[in-house]
């Protein structure tokens, strides 16, 4: 008598489907990739949406000339750290608004943004003007 025999089952997994998607996210990348180019040129101050924040006391404003000013009294970059810290506890608020000159240099920013990090500030916006 003949009885129908059963086909083996299988003893590993089929990883072509796999494969293939590996390959298509490696093309995906590869292709993307070639049209992410550095910017070099930059104008940091303009934009093209202004958002409204809410008024916030604690504004620094970098001048052209390296003067550094909170609101509108000039404080030196010694300073800067003792007065930003006194003003936040004073106030409850710790974000902090940063206005600057399209001249400054991109350390000065970033000596104030430290600086104000250190002094406890949890939100740090940018102040521009809108682009024409």
């Amino acid at each position: 008598m003949d009885f129908a025999r059963r086909k083996p089952a299988l003893k590993g997994i089929d990883i072509t489907p796999m494969v293939d998607i590996v390959f298509q996210l490696l093309i995906f990348f590869i292709l993307s990739s070639n049209y992410i180019s550095p910017a070099l040129k930059m104008e940091l101050p303009k934009a093209m949406f202004r958002e409204k924040l809410e008024k916030v006391d604690i504004i620094v404003t970098a001048g052209p000339r390296g003067e550094l000013f909170v609101n509108r009294e000039e404080v030196a970059v010694d300073d800067l750290k003792g007065i930003l810290q006194e003003r936040m506890t004073r106030m409850g608020k710790y974000d902090v608004i940063f206005k600057g000159d399209t001249t400054i240099p991109y350390g000065r920013f970033v000596e104030v943004l430290d600086i104000a990090k250190l002094a406890g500030a949890t939100s740090f916006s940018v102040e521009h003007d809108k682009k024409r």
